[in-house]
């Protein structure tokens, strides 16, 4: 069974390190992370379909508030399907009206998408670096602690930093670090970030994180450190 060996992850970082990259912003789904309250009776399965999916924070209540029900015991919920059921034992009425409040939820990534939902641009990578793990190391990013090594690894530590005025007042769900992106060539020569109708081919989708809203302001400047593994 052929393998892909260590060197040869390292060497298909040391091609994208190479490259000119692009990490894009987007906006996402305005329904992720926003709080919901649905007031609805069961069906006559004793079932309640909420219409949304990957869901947080559920709580069913009667319709004055002054009642919560147990989860497990009056109600069963999926929240990955927005499915409330009312369970044999509960002291919910049949067909009773309830109201159900949940969070919407970021949905996890999907390995097959291949652009944002909703960009509102993108900007040249300042830095890439190759990285070694090491629990001592000075950059700490969720994925663990990395030193700086000058010799190819699979480990490239990205860092990049949006302009006050890049996506000024947007609200960022997303982000997307692209290669093989290609601008229009008319842009002024050194121009480092581009909305949408200034890129002329997106390229390919490396990495995309969806993340909680960070609510973009001219009066700051975004930095964004990632580590990606070949």
């Amino acid at each position: 069974m052929a393998i892909l060996t260590a060197s040869g992850r390292a060497a298909l970082a040391a091609a994208i390190k190479e490259q000119t990259l692009h990490l894009a912003l987007g906006e996402g789904d305005p329904l992720w992370d926003t709080t919901k309250a649905i007031s609805t009776p069961f069906d006559e399965a004793g079932v309640i379909e909420l219409g949304f999916q990957h869901l947080a924070d559920i709580r069913v209540t009667s319709l004055d508030d002054q009642t919560e029900y147990a989860l497990d015991i009056d109600y069963s919920a999926n929240a990955r399907e927005g499915v409330i059921r009312r369970l044999p034992a509960s002291t919910i009425p049949e067909g009773g009206d309830v109201t159900v409040h949940f969070k919407v939820s970021h949905p996890p990534e999907s390995i097959g998408q291949m652009a944002l939902l909703r960009e509102v641009g993108r900007r040249v990578v300042d830095e890439v670096h190759f990285v070694a793990a090491d629990p001592e190391g000075e950059i700490v990013v969720p994925t663990g602690r990395y030193r700086l090594v000058t010799e190819p690894t699979n480990h490239l530590f990205i860092r990049v930093r949006f302009d006050f005025e890049d996506a000024a007042t947007s609200i960022v769900r997303e982000q997307g670090l692209f290669v093989g992106t290609h601008t229009d060539p008319q842009l002024p020569v050194g121009q480092k970030f581009f909305v949408p109708s200034q890129v002329v081919e997106p390229g390919i989708l490396l990495v995309l994180q969806n993340s909680v809203p960070i609510v973009r302001q001219p009066s700051t400047r975004e930095t964004f450190e990632f580590v990606v593994t070949f």
